[in-house]
């Protein structure tokens, strides 16, 4: 299954980004809110080595408020890049998803995108703030075991979805990971 990990501020050893990526090869992204409260997804992408670099040259500039990255491991849809988290809901939001989501089920697109697709899309002006806007997400997830992360411009922190209490901080709570 997929991880998902969050810093505020930190960085993560080659060897763990080595392991990390030995047991979910299948693709991994990043997403983050800079200084100035942007969001920039720099990388999508099936490449370790790119992916370890531009981490890693993201983490040491310390030019964020939240930084997010996702490795996949490919449980449903197809291998196609279009399947890598984040997953973008508009221009000013993304979604990063760890776990199962049984009643989303499609032989090309992920259940995370599906997810988004019949749930997030069909949430008018969706906001990671608004109460009402979680509980819709909260009530559709049903008893899947799923970690959510959303980033959204203008929001320093992330809206984090734990289901099941599988993700932690830790370091502080500097960061955070889905498992």
């Amino acid at each position: 299954m997929c991880i998902i990990k969050i810093f505020k501020e930190g960085e993560i050893s080659s060897k763990e980004l080595d392991d990390l990526w030995e047991q979910n090869p299948h693709g991994a992204g990043i997403g983050l809110i800079d200084n100035c409260l942007s969001l920039k997804v720099p990388l999508r992408t099936f490449d370790k080595e790119e992916f370890k670099t531009v981490l890693t040259r993201y983490l040491q500039s310390e030019d964020y408020k939240t930084l997010v990255f996702h490795m996949r491991y490919r449980s449903r849809g197809s291998l196609d890049s279009v399947n890598i988290n984040p997953i973008f809901i508009d221009d000013k939001t993304v979604m990063f998803h760890n776990g199962t989501l049984s009643n989303y089920s499609n032989n090309h697109y992920s259940d995370s995108l599906m997810f988004v697709f019949n749930v997030i899309h069909n949430i008018d002006g969706f906001d990671i703030e608004n109460k009402y806007h979680i509980e819709l997400i909260e009530h559709a997830l049903l008893d899947n075991p799923s970690r959510l992360v959303f980033l959204q411009e203008g929001k320093e922190h992330p809206l984090i979805i734990n289901n099941k209490g599988v993700g932690y901080w830790h370091l502080n709570k500097k960061q955070w990971s889905s498992k």
